[in-house]
């Protein structure tokens, strides 16, 4: 027996992008052309933020942050989990 293959699935909507956290985003090209995305904050990706972890220096650790919206981040890459 011979099948017929599905048809393909095409997408009418231009892809967007759904962030969470303190207040839902949605990123698309009509109101975004360029995202700045801070990554400082992510202990897989920044040795010095690891360390501010794990000594517990919690305020040292939000300068990083703060450090990184000053200089234009929109959106931070958050992630603690080691």
């Amino acid at each position: 027996e011979e099948y017929k293959p599905r048809p393909r699935y095409v997408a009418t909507a231009e892809p967007k992008m759904m962030l969470s956290g303190l207040e839902p985003l949605t990123v698309d090209k009509a109101n975004f052309n360029f995202m700045n995305i801070g990554e400082r904050c992510n202990i897989a990706g920044s040795i010095r933020f690891k360390r501010l972890i794990k000594k517990g220096d919690y305020i040292s650790a939000m300068a990083v942050a703060r450090k990184q919206v000053e200089d234009g981040a929109m959106v931070l890459d958050l992630n603690v989990d080691d």
